[in-house]
């Protein structure tokens, strides 16, 4: 497999804090991947890094051998368009109809004026699109409900869904299971890993629950401080305890 990331001696700060701290990681196209570790530990900012939201203040990212940092403005918003990031608070719009939210995954490769006028014209064939993909996450009811009528869990659906549109080779998903029970959350797990594979991409989710990373990943990334602490298929109950260990300075914080 070609690979799709590279990480090499990324650091990132926001003033005094660091919140990457030269970090080295390669990421496969269609890799399938756990991101752990308490709050702060930097989780969040990794994944930004890898959606060029953030710039590293030290180190290169390559994004299939060349340097992020060397791309212009055009290709930048070209990058960001190819990777899907679903926030932890979904990052959908609850007033808009659901295939307006899933519209709004391309809506960095149109103007503003394109964008309202497809909202207000939805072309038949892009419609149709979208439905066949609500079909694939289930809720093809839904096409033109307005958002904020959807349960939680179909929210989420929304949210994957506009992934898929957004034909992006990557989704990366922070924390997205963080509001919802335990069966929700293993629900969207499964199904954001059987679309991954699917369509043979790059799956990276930032979670908290360490046995449905365990159970359902099969690569874990353990960050502690904006360090990798561990980075393999396994892990320890000894390398969980010192993932979750605390400093006197962290507690009291």
């Amino acid at each position: 497999m070609a690979k799709l990331f590279q990480l090499k001696n990324i650091t990132k700060r926001f003033g005094s804090i660091t919140a990457i701290d030269c970090v080295n990681i390669d990421i496969e196209q269609g890799e399938i991947i756990a991101l752990i570790g308490s709050s702060g530990s930097g989780k969040t900012t990794l994944l930004k890094l890898l959606n060029a939201q953030h710039e590293a203040d030290a180190g290169e990212i390559l994004l299939l051998q060349k340097p992020i940092s060397s791309f212009n403005h055009k290709q930048l918003r070209q990058t960001r368009s190819k990777i899907a990031f679903i926030p932890q608070d979904l990052g959908i719009v609850k007033n808009l109809k659901v295939f307006q939210n899933i519209f709004l995954g391309k809506v960095g490769l149109t103007s503003t004026l394109s964008m309202l006028w497809k909202f207000l014209f939805p072309p038949k064939s892009e419609i149709l699109k979208v439905h066949k993909l609500l079909e694939r996450t289930g809720i093809a009811d839904k096409l033109y409900s307005i958002t904020s009528t959807l349960s939680g869990g179909e929210q989420q659906r929304v949210a994957v869904t506009r992934a898929l549109y957004q034909e992006a080779h990557t989704i990366l998903a922070d924390e997205p299971i963080s509001s919802v029970d335990p069966a929700r959350a293993r629900s969207l797990i499964k199904l954001l890993i059987e679309i991954s594979r699917e369509n043979n991409l790059t799956l990276i989710m930032s979670i908290h629950n360490i046995e449905l990373a365990k159970e359902f990943f099969p690569r874990l990334i353990g960050l502690k401080n904006g360090r990798v602490q561990f980075d393999g298929s396994s892990v320890n109950q000894a390398e969980l305890d010192d993932l979750y260990q605390l400093s006197e300075e962290q507690l009291t914080q």
